[in-house]
């Protein structure tokens, strides 16, 4: 054989091998929303550019005034799978899904800028995603407090349910490794009540844009819990990942701890209640999204106590959403986990008894 034949083997080989690696690859977009996050961001993108694997980082600069810009700017000169869009400000939702336009990876996974990622994360994501194919990929997270207050209140009591269930290696949910939710015996009633949002969950690109899913414009709080619920609703194939991979650092001064999440959290829940995908779903299933969407009225209700306001705050909120569980019938509510929560809290404001 001479030589020239044998370079062209070679070199056949070689092409072929390419191709082969180019087709099992994984690719990610890392979608993180920035607006004057500069204390925050360069940890952020530090736990990123740490990983390993094909991903690229889309960063929306949402019209950052300190220097968020810069910091961005800096760091895309360092890496060249780095893309950033600039936009006036209109909000998390917003820069989002401008994000969102712009993905041509196979998955998508978001990350606030003042959080991070741990060590190996996508690699472990990616060896749970070439075994399964999901459409979603549930993980774990760690809460991370920046003030004791926010664990040691009068109140938290009303919100322990989120905290243990969006922490999967203490829940059964990873004992199913691929389901179905609306095929698999009940496990859509897990899901609704996972409490974890977007951060860290990992999300096929082809089944957001064929079930149509973005963000809840002109909304102050549970956007991302409008899109996890939405994508659903769609009855995807999800792999859950019992190891925690993603650091949500739980901030005193986040919106999630002010005052009026309580009344925010109601109108994002009827934005949430107009799409068509919620109006198809089944009743028992709107029923389900309804009793977890009150954990932000607990959550509400604990944040009117660590702002100082009296016993009994929020009691006339907390007694309009109950009565809105009113059309469904008691074999029904005895599905509901969070319902039960609610009553016993206005129970004790009509016997004036602290929780």
């Amino acid at each position: 054989m001479n030589k020239k034949i044998l370079y062209s083997i070679i070199a056949f080989i070689i092409i072929g091998a390419l191709w082969l690696w180019q087709q099992s690859r994984i690719t990610f977009s890392v979608i993180i929303p920035v607006y004057n996050a500069e204390k925050y961001l360069e940890k952020c993108l530090d736990s990123v550019f740490a990983q390993s694997d094909s991903f690229k980082v889309i960063a929306v600069n949402d019209g950052s005034t300190d220097k968020s810009s810069e910091i961005l700017q800096r760091y895309a000169k360092k890496h060249s799978n780095m893309i950033i869009i600039n936009q006036k400000n209109q909000g998390v939702s917003a820069a989002r899904n401008s994000a969102l336009k712009v993905v041509d990876t196979d998955y998508i996974t978001f990350i606030d800028s003042d959080d991070w990622f741990e060590k190996d994360a996508f690699k472990r994501v990616l060896s749970l995603i070439k075994k399964d194919h999901p459409d979603i990929v549930l993980t774990g997270l760690y809460d991370v407090y920046n003030q004791e207050w926010v664990r040691q209140t009068r109140g938290e009591a009303a919100t322990l349910e989120v905290p243990e269930e969006s922490k999967f290696p203490s829940r059964r949910l990873d004992k199913i490794s691929l389901f179905s939710p609306f095929y698999a015996n009940n496990a859509h009633s897990d899901l609704f009540y996972t409490g974890t949002g977007i951060r860290g969950q990992f999300f096929r690109t082809d089944f957001i844009k064929k079930s149509n899913l973005d963000f809840p414009l002109l909304t102050k709080c549970g956007e991302d819990d409008v899109f996890v619920y939405r994508s659903f609703l769609h009855n995807p194939l999800i792999s859950v990942l019992s190891a925690p991979i993603y650091n949500y650092l739980n901030r005193v001064d986040s919106l999630a701890k002010s005052q009026n999440i309580l009344s925010e959290n109601r109108k994002t829940l009827a934005k949430l209640q107009q799409f068509p995908d919620y109006q198809s779903a089944p009743r028992r299933v709107q029923m389900l999204i309804n009793d977890a969407w009150l954990s932000w009225t607990l959550l509400g209700i604990a944040n009117l106590q660590r702002h100082g306001e009296p016993w009994g705050a929020g009691a006339v909120e907390a007694y309009e959403a109950a009565q809105s569980f009113n059309i469904y019938n008691t074999q029904e509510l005895k599905a509901c986990r969070n319902l039960p929560k609610l009553l016993d809290f206005l129970k004790e404001v009509r016997f004036n008894q602290p929780l």
